[in-house]
């Protein structure tokens, strides 16, 4: 009962049709325009609040706060979409970005701490043949990436990379078509996992930079070119 209070209400504050200060209706009213009782009212309020949507006063209004100054990275995920069922424009090149920035200082760390078993792992998924299929090639390429984030050791990030993917299924179409130019570029891949092992991080960040630049292209609605060819070898 109170999660759709909840997702109407975050919905109305996160799409602009409640601003900032304006009070939300009474516990009362609620329960009465909801047909549900004061307690699920009570908890969507509390949610509301946990996700700094609102501010309870007890024994007064509860008021819309501003969620730019007040929302945490778990929103990116609950953000109003297109007609078209995707986020906005804005939304969606701000997520390519900070993902880009994670990425590219994570890639940095996992060379300097991962350990032996974290190397295994993505040099085993880089060597992974999964020929051209484009659904297979995302999924390997995301647990690449879920590796490189383990090996960075960074609790901070790896929350920030959970929240910012939260909502972007591999598979789904939204994800295949940002990570396009990444997914397919084995070569790309396989140099930052290389300069991971080597344990440079320069080598890495650049290299990781290289890949997840692609995605901020196609958010900006530009080419994100295709993926470099792969090395031939000599003779």
């Amino acid at each position: 009962m109170s999660e759709a209070i909840f997702d109407q209400l975050r919905d109305a504050i996160l799409g602009g049709a409640m601003a900032p200060g304006d009070p939300l209706a009474s516990e009362r009213a609620l329960s009465e325009e909801f047909a549900v009782n004061r307690h699920a009212v009570r908890e969507a309020l509390k949610r509301l609040q946990q996700a700094g949507l609102v501010q309870v006063a007890h024994g007064g209004a509860t008021r819309v706060l501003d969620w730019h100054a007040t929302g945490g990275l778990d929103l990116l995920a609950q953000l109003p979409v297109t007609g078209r069922g995707r986020p906005e424009a804005g939304v969606l090149r701000s997520i390519a970005e900070l993902r880009l920035c994670v990425g590219t200082d994570a890639a940095r760390r996992c060379a300097e701490r991962a350990p032996m078993p974290v190397l295994e792992r993505l040099r085993a998924v880089a060597a992974r043949d999964v020929g051209d299929d484009d659904a297979a090639l995302h999924l390997r390429y995301a647990e690449l990436w879920d590796a490189i984030i383990d090996g960075a050791d960074n609790l901070a990030y790896r929350l920030a990379y959970n929240s910012l993917l939260s909502g972007l299924d591999p598979q789904a179409p939204l994800a295949l078509e940002l990570f396009a130019g990444e997914a397919r570029d084995t070569a790309g891949q396989t140099a930052l996992v290389d300069a991971i092992g080597a344990h440079d991080p320069q080598a890495a960040g650049l290299a990781a930079s290289a890949l997840l630049t692609r995605a901020v292209a196609v958010a900006l609605g530009h080419p994100a070119g295709r993926p470099r060819p792969r090395q031939r070898a000599n003779g």
